[in-house]
């Protein structure tokens, strides 16, 4: 899925902050093209290296309404997040990977999962609320962790995740989209997490008889959309 690049205006901040923030973006957009080549490449030690540098430009937003990082927040954070199931999923955990990467692949699967999906509600919780909570995470987040759980066969995991944020989330709704684009990618993005959720993760815990009943009751995909799941999932449930 494609996220939205557009930027938020930064006037309401400070001047110092503006040229901060100015300075971070362009580090970012410099940083990501070197970064998912050498992914690509399988260069695990220059994607790690920049990686680092680009969460050190990366802090949390200060508020829910989105900001000029928020589309750089989510671009790297899915990069970390697949660079890490792909090294565990490739059994690259080896003495010869950056410290900080040995000691999450050394994890267990759902603890690998737990880590990355606490590390994502910090990232994006804004430093205004007192709590982290997923309720923040965007529907990109969501998907590449949901995804991931899939790939480690920690489902289970992977469908706490899921099924917290959509409680959060409807606290929420669109809540810091001000253009129409951004929630339309948003919903997309919302849409794919519901295919994962019923159609690879509930299925893979043999519930698909619930996975019928959340789909019945949920009231924001469209009716076509809807079909869709019910088609896949009752063919998913006869294999």
């Amino acid at each position: 899925m494609t996220v939205s690049s557009t930027t938020p205006k930064t006037s309401k901040l400070p001047v110092s902050t503006r040229k901060s923030t100015k300075n971070a973006v362009a580090t970012l957009r410099s940083l990501y093209p070197r970064a998912a080549r050498a992914f690509l490449q399988r260069d695990v030690a220059l994607t790690h290296s920049l990686l680092l540098s680009a969460f050190s430009n990366l802090q949390p937003p200060l508020t829910s309404t989105l900001d000029p990082l928020s589309f750089h927040r989510r671009k790297w954070d899915i990069l970390r997040i697949t660079l890490e199931t792909t090294l565990y999923t490739s059994g690259q955990a080896s003495k010869s990977l950056p410290g900080s990467l040995q000691t999450i692949l050394m994890l267990s699967p759902p603890s690998i999962i737990a880590t990355m999906h606490g590390r994502s509600i910090q990232l994006f919780t804004p430093a205004n609320r007192e709590r982290p909570s997923s309720e923040f995470l965007p529907s990109q987040i969501l998907l590449a962790l949901a995804l991931a759980s899939v790939k480690l066969e920690c489902v289970q995991v992977g469908r706490e995740i899921v099924e917290d944020w959509l409680t959060r989330r409807s606290q929420t709704g669109y809540e810091g989209f001000k253009h129409e684009r951004q929630v339309a990618e948003e919903l997309e993005g919302y849409e794919k997490v519901l295919e994962v959720y019923c159609l690879h993760i509930l299925p893979r815990l043999n519930d698909w008889e619930y996975a019928r009943e959340f789909l019945r009751y949920e009231n924001e995909l469209g009716e076509d959309r809807r079909m869709v799941c019910f088609r896949s999932g009752a063919a998913v449930s006869l294999d």
